[in-house]
């Protein structure tokens, strides 16, 4: 699915600086885009938008061509799914039966999931390596395990568009590494349209992505991880200490 973003403009309090300043952007389907930026510069409030959590107050959001303005509230669940920062509820609840939630739009009213959504449940819980957490409660897993559940969940929604507001925050270095290579597999294998946020510009380039640097609520530069992630360019952002890791006294330790 194909977003595109015209002249966005967004600001919490009208006594307030806009949060998003004059965003025009063009996202092609079955691409990953990740959101990179200091704290405060607008990721988390563009993916809000995106996702019709808060209203424009001047620009449009179009999927598909068509204005997220004029999409009903169920019809949206059917286009793009939405992981945010903040844990989730459903303490009470197994990870089981959080995770069928993601079939609701298939459903009927008290109908029980199908037997192939059972299965997807099964596949995702395996390649997320959540399987042995399906009997446990929701509130009785740490707080990464949550996340990675929010995430299944998310995919098993099936929409053409997942909108991830820094899904990696709580995750170990493993973990990370393979939640955003079930993303990428995804985006390449199932012709997902997928933009997330991100605090480490190094995901940009594991995922091989595309890359909108923010600053002040503005794209200063889009495109791709190895345009864009560049000690000259990141520098601009995040200050003139940002270097290679062969500039350093010691080795980083990275996922390949």
């Amino acid at each position: 699915m194909k977003i595109s973003i015209k002249d966005l403009n967004f600001k919490y309090n009208k006594n307030l600086n806009n949060t998003i300043n004059d965003i025009s952007l063009d996202i092609e389907e079955s691409s990953i885009t990740i959101l990179v930026g200091l704290n405060g510069c607008g990721k988390t409030t563009l993916i809000k938008l995106l996702a019709g959590l808060l209203k424009t107050d001047d620009g449009t959001i179009e999927y598909d061509g068509k204005d997220i303005k004029d999409i009903k509230i169920k019809e949206r669940s059917k286009i793009f799914s939405y992981v945010s920062q903040k844990s989730i509820g459903a303490d009470d609840y197994l990870v089981r039966d959080y995770l069928t939630y993601g079939f609701v739009n298939d459903l009927k009213f008290y109908e029980s999931p199908k037997k192939e959504q059972l299965e997807k449940v099964d596949k995702i819980s395996e390649e997320l390596k959540i399987s042995h957490l399906l009997d446990k409660q929701m509130g009785k897993i740490s707080g990464g395990e949550r996340q990675i559940v929010t995430i299944a969940s998310c995919i098993l929604q099936d929409t053409p568009t997942i909108l991830l507001d820094e899904p990696t925050s709580a995750l170990d270095l493993t973990n990370q590494n393979m939640v955003l290579s079930v993303l990428k597999s995804y985006a390449v294998n199932e012709k997902k349209t997928i933009i997330l946020s991100s605090h480490n510009p190094n995901h940009a380039l594991f995922l091989n992505s595309n890359v909108a640097l923010m600053k002040d609520g503005k794209i200063l530069k889009y495109g791709t991880s190895k345009d864009i992630i560049t000690v000259d360019i990141l520098r601009e952002v995040y200050g003139n200490n940002i270097c290679l890791s062969n500039g350093l006294d010691y080795q980083e330790i990275s996922f390949k």
